[in-house]
């Protein structure tokens, strides 16, 4: 049986089913987030690669590089992902 991964957000299974209903790849977002709604918008902070596809660690940190990004928000989230929502 697998084990329930807990994410800030709610079951990882949940959040990656919603993430992925709305067009973003769960795999791409750090399992402690951000990700936050505003009226129309899911915004969120993708872990970037580099140029042969890995996943690089910012410079002068020790957190893996990160850019803010959006999808439209197509599917509301379920009851068990709680995300926030911005005004």
């Amino acid at each position: 049986m697998a084990k329930l991964v807990e994410t800030p957000f709610g079951p990882r299974d949940a959040v990656a089913a919603w993430l992925r209903a709305n067009g973003v790849d769960p795999s791409d977002v750090p399992i402690e987030g951000p990700i936050t709604i505003t009226r129309d918008r899911i915004h969120y902070d993708a872990m970037l690669c580099n140029g042969t596809g890995h996943r690089y660690v910012a410079p002068g940190t020790d957190d893996v590089a990160t850019a803010p990004r959006w999808a439209v928000l197509k599917v509301a989230p379920p009851a068990n992902v709680q995300v926030t929502a911005l005004a």
